[in-house]
């Protein structure tokens, strides 16, 4: 199979038969001309979501499914709004993918990772990706972007679903997570978009929870500051045991004011 050429749309098929189109940019590449590529225009209300989905119990997983398939992805299919996420096949980005297949979603989902860290459909079987990650296989676009580590995508994930919103509202949902969650939540926070953080649902979310609630003496010094900074005017709270219709009114709330 071809390989990407830098900065020019591609057309992938995965196993499932759903077609993606992938870019692979460069450094000098704007966030304007990345979405011109990939034919999104905007302004367009957007929803960025963040996190893992490491150290839950099954309680946890089953309610957290229920999220994505019951609030998540029938709010963007319902709005239309364009969903942007990590890319791989793992946690909570796995949940986005799946959610949008289980309501047989139209909405646009767009992964935003690491070049140097995904493989692509037709990859799988070539030894020298096999260190690598799957890509989602029910992404409908993919933006690949420089950077040899994790979290090289941070930057570039916020900023694209900023200019993608323009004038229109555009939410952050964070979920369980770890460092590159925190790097990822540190980077939306900083273009101005609000961000919920979903209680409960494990490790960086209760972290961050635990901080805005103070119930621990041994925060994160990088927590502290993400709360002392952003909340409670760019930062909320919803708790995983409450009931999801809340959430959909939360979020439908946010999309719609901004």
């Amino acid at each position: 199979m071809p390989g990407l050429s830098t900065n020019q749309i591609a057309t992938r098929v995965f196993s499932n038969g759903q077609q993606t189109q992938i870019v692979s940019i460069s450094e000098d590449l704007t966030c304007e001309e990345v979405l011109k590529r990939l034919h999104l225009i905007p302004p367009q209300s957007n929803l960025v979501v963040i996190g893992g989905a490491s150290k839950m119990t099954p309680e946890s997983l089953l309610r957290l499914s229920s999220v994505f398939e019951q609030v998540i992805a029938p709010i963007a299919q319902r709005l239309q709004l364009s969903v942007l996420d990590g890319g791989t096949d793992a946690g909570v980005i796995q949940m986005m993918g799946r959610s949008r297949r289980a309501i047989s979603g139209s909405f646009r989902l767009v992964g935003v990772a690491p070049r140097s860290k995904v493989r692509l459909p037709g990859e799988e079987d070539r030894p020298e990706f096999e260190s690598r990650k799957d890509l989602e296989a029910n992404h409908t676009d993919f933006c690949l972007v420089p950077g040899d580590r994790w979290g090289s995508e941070s930057p570039w994930l916020a900023r694209l679903a900023s200019v993608l919103a323009g004038s229109k509202p555009s939410v952050t949902l964070l979920i369980n997570g770890g460092q590159i969650a925190l790097e990822d939540l540190m980077a939306n926070l900083e273009t101005g978009r609000p961000a919920v953080v979903l209680s409960g649902s494990g490790r960086l979310a209760d972290a961050i929870t635990d901080a805005i609630h103070q119930r621990s003496s041994e925060t994160e010094p990088a927590v502290s500051e993400v709360v002392n900074a952003y909340y409670p005017d760019k930062l909320s709270l919803f708790d995983l045991a409450s009931p999801l219709g809340d959430l959909t009114d939360l979020l439908e709330h946010m999309l719609a004011n901004g």
